[in-house]
């Protein structure tokens, strides 16, 4: 088990469990320490995936599937049973550590690249790492990954666990195909929610696809053709002037990021361009400028009871940042309210099709400068398209998206709703007309969610302010 000087437990909750029900009156541990609130969480993630020498795509859930239980119940039959309080109940504590390139040497075998990321994760992060469990002829029954991460690290030594021969066979199947399958939607909602921040490293000084797409499309030969974004320029006045011709001269960037598009737009195109953030970092690559962020809110929210109309909304890749379906919903619906019938919704999503998505599923080689990132990555479980990253620093959930699935979310709000795959990019693209009727009561849990948002140790803190403007821009109370 691996636990906080606290005694919180980070790995081995359900070795624990057993042990109490067995009769043990101890259990041996490690302790790790220094490790704050979001890095014992991510550890806690790790540990799960590190320890079963699980693939990109595997669960908790798709591993039990798969649990073989009648070799389970035939090797149980010819198992003594053992005493919860003697020393042979604790093989862990008689490790002993060995030449890793001699380990090594004896188990030549394809690499798992998604558990060799789990393992440098722990090392990197936690400072630790997981013993590895050898027959006696040091053939791997569990930790494969873990021994290929040390061999490619260069770490001398690694710590194994020797078990009999007889056991081996059940040790593999328990070690690498039982594991508990988290309930990120429970335990990690808040977290996932608030590090769905736009990393400072991602600042461009350029629109994004979803704010200039269409029109640089329309403005090819043949008035279909997808060019890249970068076909745009901000400084060109001929450019801008046909920019405001097609989205209008009062914009709302929702979910601005780092602000960087909303700044291009109202300072080198002198557009009226609206910002709301709730999680601005100020720019950092940790940490929130919270009082910066309720800054922006307040502007956004003044706008919004003065009954600004835009006329264009862009949402540029917000979405795939939001881990639950349940929350995208909610920002829809008040996306929703804020158009008007000569308002158009320009929302942009990474597709499933695109690189990112198929190199964190391992249908891809990596992409440069995300090579561990991607790597270390894994399907959620919880929602087709959704995969966790970013562990050990800021846990991310990013949702993927087809463009059917695409189309459906956004016609919850909208009744004329049009979506197509932008192909430079690999997005999904949406232009949303036609606002549906108001629901009051879903458009107050709506805003009761946003205007509420999470911080670590903080909300946004804006709820009664957001319920007030809304209810003064459709003059109704809600």
């Amino acid at each position: 088990m691996y636990v906080t000087s606290d005694g919180e437990i980070l790995s081995g909750h359900q070795r624990f469990d057993a042990a109490k029900e067995l009769g043990s009156k101890k259990v041996p541990v490690v302790i790790l320490n220094n490790l704050d609130f979001e890095r014992r969480r991510g550890v806690n993630i790790v540990f799960n995936r590190a320890t079963n020498d699980m693939h990109k795509n595997d669960s908790g859930e798709s591993l039990s599937e798969r649990l073989p239980m009648s070799v389970i119940q035939e090797a149980v039959k010819d198992l003594p049973d053992i005493d919860p309080n003697s020393e042979e109940f604790f093989p862990c504590m008689d490790s002993t550590m060995e030449d890793t390139r001699e380990v090594m040497g004896k188990n030549i075998n394809h690499f798992l690249y998604h558990a060799i990321r789990q393992a440098e994760s722990l090392y990197h992060w936690a400072s630790t790492s997981i013993p590895i469990v050898t027959t006696k002829k040091k053939k791997i029954v569990n930790g494969l990954g873990r021994l290929q991460h040390a061999s490619e690290v260069g770490i001398p030594e690694v710590q194994v666990i020797v078990i009999d021969d007889k056991k081996s066979e059940l040790a593999a199947v328990l070690l690498n195909q039982l594991s508990m399958d988290f309930d990120l939607m429970d335990k990690y909602a808040d977290i996932l929610r608030y590090n769905s921040f736009r990393r400072a490293s991602n600042r461009q000084e350029f629109l994004m696809p979803t704010m200039c797409c269409d029109l640089i499309s329309a403005m090819s030969k043949s008035g279909k053709t997808q060019r890249a974004a970068s076909t745009f320029n901000p400084e060109s006045q001929k450019h801008v002037t046909a920019w405001k011709r097609w989205y209008g001269e009062t914009v709302l960037d929702f979910g601005a990021g780092l602000l960087d598009k909303s700044l291009v737009m109202r300072d080198v195109m002198n557009v009226d361009c609206v910002a709301f953030e709730p999680y601005y970092t100020g720019g950092k690559d940790s940490g929130f400028d919270i009082e910066a962020a309720r800054y922006i809110t307040d502007v956004f929210l003044q706008r919004v009871a003065e009954g600004t109309e835009f006329d264009s909304i862009f949402l540029a890749s917000v979405l795939n940042s939001v881990p639950f379906s349940t929350d995208r919903r909610r920002i829809v619906t008040i996306v929703s309210a804020l158009a008007t019938p000569r308002s158009t919704i320009y929302a942009g999503a990474i597709s499933r099709s695109s690189d990112r998505f198929l190199a964190a599923t391992g249908a891809k080689d990596n992409i440069s400068n995300h090579e561990t990132q991607f790597d270390s990555s894994f399907a959620a479980g919880y929602e087709e398209g959704v995969i966790v990253a970013d562990l050990m620093k800021h846990p991310k959930a990013q949702k993927y998206f087809t463009v059917d699935e695409w189309k459906e979310l956004w016609s919850e709000g909208f009744s004329d709703v049009e979506s197509y795959l932008y192909k430079p990019n690999q997005l999904v693209q949406v232009i949303a007309r036609d606002p549906l009727p108001v629901n009051p009561k879903e458009l107050k849990e709506a805003i009761e969610f946003e205007f509420g948002l999470p911080y670590p140790n903080d909300t946004l803190d804006r709820v009664d302010q957001a319920l007030d403007a809304f209810s003064a821009r459709l003059q109704m109370a809600i």
